[in-house]
């Protein structure tokens, strides 16, 4: 009596495709938070609100404020309380990319 074990590397096409799915989910995770963040982001002259946005590249996805005053803004300063817009909207967006992600594992 004898097992005959023979592995066709299906893994590796298992592999390659959570991969892509993984990349993708964080790009529209990282949508997600962007949107989120303009949203909720304070607006005087609409300025901040316009220089929010999100790089992703593969499985890093940055989202960023791209102005001087955008970090007073959000944590406050001696002379002005903190008016979060970029955190909160990432804590918000945490259950629905990691529902996604598994949700994505499960597909394949």
């Amino acid at each position: 009596m004898g097992i005959d074990i023979t592995y066709d590397g299906g893994l590796s096409e298992v592999s390659a495709r959570l991969s892509e799915s993984i990349e993708t989910i964080i790009a529209a995770g990282a949508q997600c938070v962007c949107d989120n963040a303009k949203a909720a982001c304070p607006v005087d002259t609409g300025t901040l609100r316009e220089s929010i946005g999100a790089e992703c590249d593969g499985r890093r996805a940055e989202i960023y404020a791209d102005t001087d005053y955008a970090a007073y803004v959000e944590f406050g300063t001696s002379k002005m309380s903190p008016q979060p817009y970029l955190i909160p909207s990432l804590i918000d967006s945490e259950a629905a990319v990691l529902e996604a992600m598994a949700q994505a594992i499960t597909d394949i």
